[in-house]
């Protein structure tokens, strides 16, 4: 029954009419394409006659159809529709859910429905580096799972502070899963899938990166999530498309406050906390409020400040930018040590030790990994 639906797609049958079909039709909609009779017996179906009476057009949307599930077995992609067993039960809530889903690693009902979604700026500050690996760990270890886009920034934040707390993420993706955009996060995307995360789409293989995609990409992120935290945002970004989509979707949003505004990207997070749009985070223990807008009020044994620091210590190098980033990191904090795979746990013996401060660690890197990607620094020099 795959082939047909994906077929029904590849005809340009608007989304909302395979849902419809999907429905009320199911059974039919094989016969739609083998029997041309099926039209006569089913007043309903009467406005697709013109549609399936194209032979031709038909048989290349099957054509279609088939090549699609080729790529995918190849890809490990799997196919899902609206109403299936498989398919998240959250989008069915939302207007205009996704006919048809492709996702890689795990079913949906392998991941905690108590699911939060992280978003901001792709140019992020310290602000969104705290905030994210402060807050992320503790929902956690609450049961939260995090949903994000696999965007650069709060997102790859996002989606790695998740992993290295041991929790599963699932990334929104706008184009088909063949390919990962941007490039450079396929490696994240690579940890999401072996730490049981889901990567998924509403558009099949061979479909590219489009801006209407992204931000329909972004309804998909909000409907996955039972609340929503943006954690920096220009007023004028893309971002605010989540808002959009959480007002629209009657999702609570949260913003970390923030004292003095610095950034251009943090504008956005300013009006929102200013009109009241969204309910400030107090600070990087506050969690209480998000875990009540997942329906989740109580707390368990809270996570010591240190394992918060050193799983932030694990994302950050997880994430950073560059090779050189280490190396300047290291100049400045006078360590001789080569550079290893095993960053971590050097860094955390040597922390143990008193040689190294953890916090001023944390900064450091973060302060560098920040200027890589600005170009701030001229790496070439070291």
């Amino acid at each position: 029954m795959t082939r047909y639906i994906i077929a029904l797609s590849e005809l340009n049958i608007k989304n909302s009419d395979i849902i419809i079909l999907l429905q009320n039709h199911y059974d039919d909609i094989k016969n739609m394409f083998e029997n041309i009779g099926i039209f006569d017996k089913c007043l309903d179906l009467v406005a697709y006659y013109e549609t399936f009476s194209d032979k031709d057009a038909l048989e290349e949307a099957l054509t279609k159809a088939d090549e699609i599930i080729s790529k995918n077995e190849i890809l490990n992609i799997k196919t899902t529709y609206y109403a299936a067993n498989t398919y998240p039960r959250a989008l069915m809530l939302i207007d205009n859910p996704p006919a048809i889903i492709y996702y890689k690693g795990a079913e949906f009902s392998e991941i905690s429905n108590i699911s939060v979604a992280c978003v901001g700026t792709r140019r992020p500050t310290k602000v969104s580096y705290n905030a994210v690996n402060f807050l992320v760990p503790q929902l956690v270890k609450e049961d939260c799972s995090i949903i994000s886009g696999l965007a650069c920034g709060v997102d790859k934040i996002s989606h790695q502070a998740c992993i290295s707390s041991n929790g599963k993420t699932i990334a929104v993706l706008a184009h088909g899963l063949d390919i990962i955009y941007p490039k450079k996060n396929t490696l994240l995307a690579e940890r999401i899938l072996k730490s049981g995360g889901i990567l998924m789409s509403e558009y099949p293989v061979g479909i590219g990166v489009d801006k209407y995609r992204l931000i329909n990409r972004n309804r998909l992120i909000v409907g996955m999530s039972k609340t929503v935290i943006i954690f920096e945002c220009d007023v004028n970004s893309g971002t605010m498309h989540n808002v959009e989509y959480a007002i629209k979707q009657r999702k609570k949003i949260f913003c970390p406050i923030i004292e003095n505004i610095t950034s251009k990207m943090q504008t956005g997070t300013k009006k929102l906390l200013d009109e009241k749009i969204a309910i400030g985070i107090k600070d990087g223990r506050d969690i209480e409020g998000i875990l009540a807008s997942v329906g989740s009020s109580k707390v368990g044994n809270k996570m010591s400040n240190m394992d918060i620091k050193y799983n932030y210590l694990y994302t950050i190098l997880s994430i950073i930018n560059s090779t050189q980033v280490l190396k300047v990191s290291l100049k400045e904090l006078k360590i001789d040590v080569p550079i290893k795979d095993d960053m971590y746990n050097i860094f955390v013996e040597l922390c143990k030790c008193n040689i190294l401060n953890v916090d001023n660690l944390i900064k450091v890197l973060v302060k560098n990994n920040i200027a890589d990607i600005e170009k701030k620094h001229i790496f070439s020099e070291i």
